[in-house]
């Protein structure tokens, strides 16, 4: 009888827990967020265009929906795609949502390795601002217009950050579509690409209006074709595009353009929840409060909700096949570009092994370490990159200094 009593004690205690926990549980929407934490994965590290939205955005999120915390964490890795793959694989609960580059998209229509999410499944809440794409040249550039770049007789230099970069992929695209004379050069990175400009040493940059501007404020560099309309008396590549493949590539970039600073969760987010979270998402954009903060830090929002940025991104993934063969060209390309070989001794180790420094020679070289892309051996065996220590022997296979490496093998 000891026994019943205690069984059936037991459950009462039971019943009573589940009654007292079901309102709480019965919770939806907003109310559902009060008392609970929401984490923001940022796919990138600290500080940073990325890191600055997410904080952004979480902060002003958090008064939208009283009673929630927001946190943001840092998951940098395989450009993007590490803290992408966290959040898809996230409980689809509403409480794990986070950022990334759009960049993304490209990189799952090519099947990137790596890629453990899909875009036209994520559960989008919004995108906060847009930076169209821009090509730019010297003030002082033999190629004013680019009916100029069009008409070169000679290989027109167009220069990127490296051979992953957006600024890589617009410029293959840009040569192969409409047909340019083109090659393109690697390791021009931030300022350095609008010096490159000024030294003749390349002719074209292509990137986002937010960083061309910056060279044009500064008298160095002008604008001669935009994908949209954000400039005045600048040529929108949408007008001046005439073949299919032309137009397409044009639409493509015009809307990717318009995607900038992202926010999604996981497959499936609870409905309810998923609209509490786009609301909050769009009355912290549209608050005076955050454009002003926004401001200070000139940074201009072009907020649109979830379903809108759901719309655009399964726009950009549903390509015409005339696209879908020049993205895997591109992809190619990129496998096929010349490398480098740089070899001595580690000086330094940042971010635990994504940035490895050698003496090469008298001078200190970089190489970018990829977790997905770029293989690590240690005395002949594969390893891991946080491995790698000062005072070991290095070579790095890259296309250059400052670039992302294919290989580095390493000895004690």
């Amino acid at each position: 009888m000891k026994h019943s009593h205690s069984v059936l004690a037991f459950g009462a205690l039971v019943a009573g827990a589940v009654a007292f926990s079901g309102p709480a549980d019965a919770a939806t929407g907003a109310d559902y967020y009060k008392g609970k934490t929401v984490t923001w994965i940022v796919t990138t590290g600290s500080g940073g265009g990325h890191d600055y939205f997410a904080r952004l955005m979480s902060r002003h999120m958090e008064k939208a929906l009283p009673g929630s915390t927001f946190v943001v964490k840092n998951r940098p890795g395989a450009g993007h795609i590490l803290g992408a793959n966290l959040i898809w694989n996230a409980k689809p609960n509403g409480l794990t949502i986070g950022s990334f580059t759009t960049g993304l998209i490209y990189a799952q229509i090519q099947n990137k390795k790596g890629i453990r999410f899909d875009l036209s499944k994520m559960s989008w809440i919004g995108k906060a601002s847009s930076d169209i794409r821009v090509m730019s040249v010297a003030h002082n550039s033999e190629y004013q217009s680019f009916k100029d770049v069009l008409n070169s007789k000679r290989k027109v230099k167009f220069s990127a950050s490296g051979v992953g970069a957006g600024s890589y992929a617009d410029a293959f695209m840009m040569g192969e579509s409409f047909n340019i004379p083109y090659r393109i050069i690697v390791g021009y990175q931030g300022p350095e690409a609008a010096l490159g400009l000024l030294r003749k040493e390349t002719d074209i940059l292509m990137g986002s209006l937010s960083s061309g501007m910056n060279y044009v404020r500064a008298g160095q560099t002008k604008i001669i074709l935009q994908f949209g309309d954000g400039l005045k008396g600048v040529p929108n590549a949408i007008e001046l595009a005439n073949t299919p493949i032309q137009k397409a590539l044009a639409k493509m970039m015009v809307i990717y353009g318009n995607l900038s600073r992202v926010a999604a969760g996981p497959a499936n987010i609870v409905p309810d929840r998923l609209a509490a979270l786009r609301a909050a998402y769009m009355t912290a954009a549209k608050s005076t409060a955050l454009i002003e903060e926004a401001k200070k830090s000139h940074r201009e929002i072009d907020a649109a909700d979830g379903e809108e940025t759901r719309k655009r991104v399964v726009a950009i993934l549903n390509q015409p096949p005339e696209i879908l063969k020049m993205l895997d060209a591109l992809s190619k390309a990129r496998s096929s570009v010349a490398m480098v070989k740089h070899t001595g001794k580690v000086t330094k180790t940042k971010r635990g092994g994504r940035r490895i420094l050698i003496d090469f020679k008298g001078k200190e070289v970089t190489a970018k370490v990829s977790g997905s892309r770029t293989k690590v051996t240690l005395d002949g065996k594969e390893t891991k990159r946080k491995m790698i220590k000062v005072g070991m022997t290095c070579t790095f296979t890259y296309p250059g200094a400052g670039q992302e490496a294919k290989s580095i093998d390493c000895k004690k």
